[in-house]
């Protein structure tokens, strides 16, 4: 378990490193006057990016969250493990195209009247991130069978 933590944060917060990359090679291009010029073709970037983002986030999330209650029925815990693994790579890498297009066609589509609507879309892809954050718990509860994903609230406290 905790080798598969290990592996999930470190792709987790390889996103984070290939966006201050994207960001610093933004930049560059910005910097050379890459700049993209043509209105018709800045309308439909926007738009196939707000377009994926609405499709893939909450599929993302949505496949996942449905593959994982099927996944916690298996009893081969090593097939179990790895398709864990594989799932949850994808939903990441799924959900981080949001953050590194955001990141780049704040560079490239820089217009200066409009210049953060594309960071906004970042912002969004960020934050859609922070859902696939990988923790010990949320990993041991995803894989537990025995437990359905339940929680309980402690009236004690209240």
């Amino acid at each position: 378990m905790n080798q598969l933590f290990k592996k999930l944060a470190i792709c987790y917060y390889f996103v984070f490193v290939l966006a201050i990359l994207t960001a610093v090679l933004g930049y560059f291009l910005n910097k050379n006057g890459i700049i993209l010029q043509n209105a018709t073709a800045i309308r439909v970037l926007k738009f196939v990016l707000v377009l994926y983002m609405l499709i893939s986030i909450p599929l993302a999330l949505k496949y996942f969250s449905v593959k994982v209650k099927k996944i916690a029925q298996m009893e081969n815990k090593i097939e179990k493990i790895a398709k864990y693994l594989t799932l949850s790579k994808l939903r990441i890498w799924l959900i981080s195209i949001n953050l590194l297009l955001g990141i780049l066609f704040v560079y490239i589509l820089y217009q200066p009247n409009n210049q953060f609507d594309m960071l906004y879309f970042a912002a969004i892809g960020a934050v859609a991130l922070l859902f696939c954050r990988p923790s010990k718990t949320k990993i041991e509860n995803d894989l537990d069978n025995q437990n359905p994903q339940i929680t309980q609230i402690n009236t004690e406290n209240l």
